[in-house]
């Protein structure tokens, strides 16, 4: 299988309207990137069917924290490819792992009951370090320098992706991705995937020198497409708020 870097669309977190993440999804494709939409909750039937409308390769689930969610991921992903289910093979499934009760989950993975349409390889776990560093220290903003809490967290999470590679599951991290924390990260262990921002990169067939040069290229490319979103929210807020002034203004004559 060809692994393509993938462009997380993040409609929910950063609130995008159907046509901009249309407009993501015609970015992917002219970049030649896979392109993942992010699902509001493990039986989000309408996401799921809304990123299968648009040719997803992958979809991502936040903060997922029991077996009970996953087996309600892969239910809901049934009844919407119902008709296709050999297209569930080619979905990659990113499971957010954000807090302990999330830990504990993968650290038992192996007694996970999932539908016989799903294989192992279909679900990638991502450690999002930040959140776990925040979860486990009870840290109370978000204004924090991860790199001061790695030596705590990154060895949890060694032990917790060595249970799901022996498990033939795939790994990801995200959170705190500059080149000091990679090379940290990396003398331990390597994750198949790095999600940094908006991009999920492909790890396992690039040197090192190769990937931090992805990383920083990825990252240039988030910050244009940023500042595109950004102009298209600033745009849709200046029309509806000079709207509302003139006909606040034109009713207060009336």
């Amino acid at each position: 299988m060809i692994h393509k870097t993938l462009l997380n669309a993040s409609e929910h977190l950063f609130n995008l309207s159907f046509s901009e993440t249309l407009m993501l999804r015609n970015y992917a494709r002219s970049k030649n990137l896979d392109f993942c939409t992010f699902i509001g909750g493990p039986e989000s039937i309408r996401d799921i069917q809304e990123a299968k409308n648009l040719f997803a390769n992958a979809l991502e689930f936040d903060s997922i924290e029991s077996f009970f969610a996953i087996y309600k991921i892969c239910s809901a992903i049934d009844k919407v490819f119902n008709e296709k289910l050999a297209e569930i093979k080619k979905l990659k499934v990113f499971i957010n792992i954000s807090t302990p009760n999330g830990m504990d989950l993968v650290e038992n993975i192996r007694d996970i009951n999932k539908p016989a349409s799903f294989e192992n390889f279909d679900f990638i776990f991502n450690f999002d370090r930040r959140s776990i560093a925040k979860s486990y220290l009870n840290i109370e903003n978000d204004k924090f320098d991860y790199q001061q809490y790695e030596d705590i967290i990154n060895p949890k999470i060694y032990s917790v992706a060595e249970e799901l590679t022996l498990n033939n599951y795939k790994t990801s991290i995200s959170g705190g991705v500059t080149e000091k924390s990679i090379f940290s990260l990396l003398d331990k262990f390597k994750p198949n995937f790095i999600k940094t921002g908006l991009f999920t990169l492909y790890t396992s067939d690039l040197r090192i020198e190769e990937l931090l040069a992805n990383i920083i290229f990825f990252q240039k490319s988030e910050e244009k497409i940023l500042n595109l979103l950004s102009n298209s929210v600033y745009y849709r807020y200046h029309y509806i708020n000079s709207r509302h002034k003139h006909l606040k203004n034109y009713l207060r004559e009336k």
